[in-house]
């Protein structure tokens, strides 16, 4: 009832004051302030319109009531007469015209597939979601077998430690996989140890000695880096590669070879002597070895001896000098 009183109303409105605001437009002269005149015409005239107009839009295309009384307002004010009856017809004709039903039809997909021999084509093995999937007890067992096919070419360092957490997974495939990559990768490395110590017995040259046990201790070194020693074998490795750094240290020039000391600093790390590490890393730069590169294990001997003051300089520090991805996470909460 509201609605028809006002529609009563807002045509003779419309009407009058669109008329009038036409008169002021096309004869100046009549007022001392013409445009104000016009404006204020125009404006009670485009009220009355956008009533009018409202009612003659389909109904679902009328609310909220107040936002489409005020475009209406809008249109009919700026482009008198013709605004709001424009804004009707574009309306109208997407109601009464709409589009064919079949663009609008949805369908559903199954689920793909997993292909066993496009796997060794995968460049995404190692994103968190596929891990975060094989370490899901919840998830599918076929699922979770792709997702360990996928991460079997990425190293063993960024695995190990997901692939040991397999060992006790009730599901026998993935127990099985998982000790059959932790099991290939050691038996690489002890391979070459077992080269490397037959090369070292017949060796003659103070150079070929020190390569040698420079790469020995290296391999003994990655043993602990991949998580491969565990427990007490974790603390004899660690003794044998800083035995094999000791002796290269000692055999020709030795002495001068700046990563030799940043292996021996990551080592005393790998067995919590932090005290030890910061003048191994310390003789490493001062032979040439590059500040920026030597910046994770320098902010981790501050941090591990409670000086996190210059944990975080040398963190901001690295933030400013590198980009690498996998110090990302570090970067951003030790300067945020």
């Amino acid at each position: 009832m509201f609605e028809v009183l006002a529609l009563i109303v807002a045509v003779p409105v419309a009407v009058l004051f669109q008329g009038v605001a036409l008169h002021y437009l096309l004869h100046p002269s009549a007022l001392a302030e013409p445009l104000t005149a016009f404006l204020g015409a125009q404006a009670l005239a485009a009220a009355g319109q956008a009533v009018v107009f409202r009612r003659l839009l389909p109904a679902a295309q009328r609310f909220p009531r107040g936002a489409v009384l005020a475009q209406l307002w809008l249109l009919s004010f700026l482009v008198p007469c013709v605004g709001g009856l424009l804004e009707v017809v574009v309306t109208a004709c997407g109601v009464w015209l709409p589009l064919p039903g079949k663009s609008r039809a949805m369908t559903t997909l199954g689920r793909p597939a997993f292909v066993s021999y496009l796997v060794s084509r995968v460049s995404h093995g190692g994103g968190a979601r596929v891990q975060s999937r094989l370490a899901n007890e919840n998830v599918a067992t076929h699922d979770r077998l792709a997702a360990l096919v996928a991460i079997q070419h990425l190293p063993t360092r960024t695995t190990g430690g997901l692939l040991r957490d397999l060992l006790a997974d009730p599901v026998d495939d993935l127990r099985l996989l998982a000790y059959g990559r932790l099991d290939q990768a050691e038996n690489e490395i002890v391979t070459r140890i077992s080269d490397g110590r037959e090369a070292l017995e017949h060796a003659q040259e103070e150079d070929e000695i020190h390569m040698l046990h420079h790469r020995l201790a290296e391999l003994h070194f990655e043993l602990v880096y991949q998580r491969l020693a565990q427990g007490d074998v974790h603390a004899h490795t660690i003794g044998q590669a800083e035995a094999h750094v000791r002796a290269a240290l000692a055999v020709g020039e030795g002495e001068r070879d700046a990563a030799l000391w940043l292996l021996r600093a990551r080592l005393a790390l790998a067995r919590g002597a932090a005290e030890e590490a910061g003048p191994f890393l310390e003789r490493a730069r001062a032979l040439g070895f590059p500040r920026e590169r030597l910046l994770p294990w320098l902010a981790e001997v501050a941090f591990r001896q409670g000086r996190h003051t210059q944990a975080s300089e040398i963190v901001g520090e690295l933030a400013a000098r590198t980009g690498a991805p996998a110090l990302k996470p570090v970067v951003e909460y030790w300067t945020r």
